[in-house]
């Protein structure tokens, strides 16, 4: 029977060496690959084509043959030695390259340095990893014979953007200060004593800017630099009373002995008038700048000041007016006024605290309290009535834990607290209506603006018409042309009006499902919520709970703590 063997070439390849004998069993080429499959040679790569023509000039050389009788040798190479392969591909986006090896079949693996060169070739220029490329060829070297691997070689760096200016006070507010009572050796706090810390003195730093960066550069693996954004600069503001230092330009130094003041991007100084008890022995106080009243503002008295006004005890059926912030360290105390029966707007409180700025109290009960910014009462708030143009929080800084209890809210944007309404199903209303109003109004105007741009656009329209209609020996086409031009003008000026109005509904009604009443822990029965058009109020007792404004309705929805 025909004998065959598998021989090295001087190729590094390997032979089949075919010795036809006529007669026995016959050579296939399932049979030759049973024998590369039991020999030292599995690995290698089979060249089909060759093992295919070796069985058919074998065949060719037996047919003529006797039984028994041999034929002439037939040697084809049918198994070669193939070297790793690589496939390197850039991301479209150019911020990463990944390297595929197809492994070696008997011949040589790809060495981390191969690896590297072949991405390079490829135009992979930058970011590579050498643990990865290490990794790689290792990887490649185990796996089996003409298999695939794939991994990561190299990556871009997004650029970091820069960091925008940063105004830093240098200084404690007063209401910072107040916020912060001084400790007693006992460890117990002075909440009346407010300390010297808050006035400043001339050339007292007051604040800072930190100058924005210009952020780091980034790139692609092809080396393409990305140019990062930088920070946005911002001016360091002198505001009355401050200076820029002339030592460092982003510092602001006080030129006068005040109480310090924060303002958008910089610092203002006021003029500080300090008393201890606001009673009628010191009579009112109307001061241009700002007021530290270290201990009470008692029944019937005034106090108005241009800036902010801090008082380290309560303020008790007393009025307050601030063109700055109020700060109350003790709370605000008026007399006993039946809200529930009473009409809002005939409603007159005994206690009357009044901010353009924010305004901080301990509690308030029976009060009125108008206000431009927020508005933060740190334990309870009942049966006030208050007009803010800000936030609502009833609770500690970190967290709305206190009680809302009655009252008639008109707030800017939310409500937040720990119990809001009580057992007694006091009425709690909380009526977002000042932005609506506003928007509503602005409505309005487009509204005229559209009428008027609607009007203007059919008269042009009608007297282009009738130009058209009239005979060809009294037509004038250059005042045609003028109409025709004046009214695409104002057709194209209406559309703008109409997108305006689409925006400002869209602002709305975006407004509208952002305002809410929080519950952290309990809602009662009778809170309302007033947006817009549209109320409804609580009729059961819930855990914390949500009142939100969706889809025309309002909804209690539950908050689930993590």
């Amino acid at each position: 029977m025909t004998k065959a063997s598998l021989i090295n070439n001087d190729k590094n390849n390997v032979d089949l060496l075919l010795e036809p004998i006529k007669g026995g069993d016959a050579i296939s080429a399932l049979s030759i690959k049973e024998l590369i499959a039991n020999s030292e040679y599995s690995h290698l790569y089979v060249n089909e084509s060759n093992l295919k023509n070796a069985v058919a000039e074998l065949n060719d050389v037996l047919k003529p043959l006797q039984d028994n009788q041999q034929g002439r040798e037939i040697r084809y190479q049918i198994l070669e030695r193939i070297d790793a392969k690589i496939s390197v591909t850039i991301e479209s986006d150019e911020m990463g390259a990944s390297a595929e090896i197809t492994t070696a079949q008997g011949g040589k693996h790809l060495t981390a340095k191969a690896i590297l060169h072949a991405a390079q070739e490829a135009g992979v220029k930058k970011g590579f990893s050498k643990e990865h490329l290490v990794k790689l060829a290792q990887l490649a070297a185990k796996e089996k014979p003409n298999s695939h691997v794939v991994m990561q070689i190299a990556s871009g760096k997004v650029a970091i953007n820069g960091k925008d200016a940063v105004i830093k006070p240098l200084v404690e507010s007063a209401q910072t200060r107040i916020l912060k009572p001084k400790k007693r050796e006992d460890g117990s706090v002075d909440m009346r004593d407010l300390g010297d810390i808050i006035c400043v003195k001339v050339g007292d730093p007051l604040a800072q800017k930190i100058p924005p960066t210009p952020g780091t550069q980034g790139y692609t693996v092809t080396a393409t630099p990305l140019a990062p954004e930088p920070g946005n600069d911002v001016p360091l503001i002198s505001g009355e009373g401050t200076c820029i230092s002339p030592k460092n330009e982003n510092v602001l130094v006080s030129e006068k002995v005040g109480l310090p003041k924060l303002i958008e991007n910089g610092m203002e100084v006021d003029e500080v008038y300090k008393i201890k008890d606001v009673t009628v022995a010191t009579g009112n106080i109307n001061f241009t700048g700002s007021v530290i009243i270290e201990g009470d503002v008692t029944e019937g008295m005034t106090v108005i000041a241009s800036g902010d006004v801090t008082v380290g005890g309560f303020v008790e059926s007393a009025t307050i007016e601030a063109g700055g912030d109020i700060t109350i360290s003790g709370g605000i105390i008026g007399r006993k006024h039946d809200v529930e029966k009473t009409k809002v707007t005939d409603v007159v409180m005994s206690v009357n605290i009044n901010a353009k700025g924010s305004i901080y109290a301990k509690y308030a009960q029976y009060a009125q309290i108008t206000c431009g910014k927020d508005v933060r009462i740190e334990n309870q708030l009942l049966h006030s009535i208050l007009n803010i143009k800000g936030r609502l929080w009833v609770g500690k800084e970190e967290k709305a834990d206190g009680k809302l209890i009655g009252g008639y809210i008109k707030a800017g944007t939310t409500v937040q607290a720990g119990i809001v309404g009580a057992t007694a199903g006091s009425n709690t209303i909380v009526n977002f209506e000042h932005k609506i109003l506003k928007f509503k109004e602005e409505l309005q105007e487009i509204e005229v603006r559209l009428k008027d741009a609607s009007e203007q656009t059919n008269e042009l329209k009608n007297a282009a018409n009738k130009l058209k209609k009239l005979p060809k020996d009294k037509a004038k086409p250059e005042l045609l042309s003028k109409i025709v031009a004046s009214y695409q003008a104002q057709a194209k000026a209406m559309g703008a009006i109409l997108l305006e109005k689409e925006a400002l509904d869209k602002n709305l009604q975006d407004y509208m499902t952002s305002v809410y009443i929080e519950a952290n822990e309990k809602l009662y029965h009778g809170v309302e919520l007033i947006v817009g058009d549209f109320n409804d109020r609580s009729r059961r007792e819930y855990g914390p709970s949500k009142m939100i404004y969706q889809e025309r309705k309002v909804h209690i929805e539950p908050i689930v703590h993590s």
